[in-house]
């Protein structure tokens, strides 16, 4: 049984990381103490590099949804000398062509197709689809029950949003986030929000 710590305390990876079949030594979050869900609680993310001290040679795996949230824990435990575990449900679908990145994380009954690249950090909620011939950039979040169709490329750093859809062909830029519901038709070139069906604009990304 591999040991794991988990950066974020939350109940519905703590029941992931079980039925993987990991050990999860501690939990690191900055606002419980104690403990969490029978796991206990070793410290806060300023405590990183006294627990790096000590459990070193222990991955941890990075929970938060947001995914401007994982790529800074990220920076913080990379250079704090920590290493990552990538988590995949036993109920998931990989395909034995696609390549699924390191710290990614997925949940229950996601499905990933052939030839499909899941970047690092990524996460893959409940139920999601990404069909064949996809790209899902680094620390990209993609929601329950959405879809992405085939040959679709999806930047670093998105959020598309629970049962929202994206046709073939279509890419996203990085850093976008697409509301829950969505049905993207065509190629997003702005940062921003989208909303609806078709998508539209809601706001541009702050500069």
């Amino acid at each position: 049984m591999d040991n794991i710590i988990m950066v974020g305390g939350f109940h519905e990876m703590v029941e992931l990381c079980e039925d993987c079949g990991l050990n999860i030594v501690g939990i690191i979050d900055n606002t419980l103490k104690g403990s969490y869900e029978g796991v206990e609680v070793i410290g806060t993310d300023d405590d990183r590099h006294e627990l790096f001290n000590r459990y070193g040679d222990v991955p941890v795996v990075l929970t938060p949804d947001k995914p401007a949230i994982r790529e800074k824990l990220y920076h913080l435990y990379k250079d704090a000398g920590f290493s990552f575990k990538t988590v995949i449900s036993p109920t998931a679908r990989i395909s034995r062509t696609a390549t699924i990145g390191v710290g990614t994380v997925i949940q229950d009954k996601v499905n990933v197709s052939s030839h499909t690249k899941i970047g690092d950090f990524v996460k893959l909620n409940t139920m999601s689809n990404v069909m064949h011939d996809c790209n899902v950039g680094d620390f990209t979040t993609i929601a329950p029950n959405v879809c992405v169709l085939g040959r679709i490329s999806i930047g670093n750093s998105c959020y598309i949003g629970a049962n929202a859809t994206i046709l073939p062909d279509v890419k996203i830029v990085g850093n976008t986030t697409v509301g829950a519901g969505a049905t993207v038709l065509k190629t997003i070139e702005e940062e921003g929000v989208y909303i609806g069906t078709p998508t539209r604009l809601l706001k541009k990304n702050s500069i």
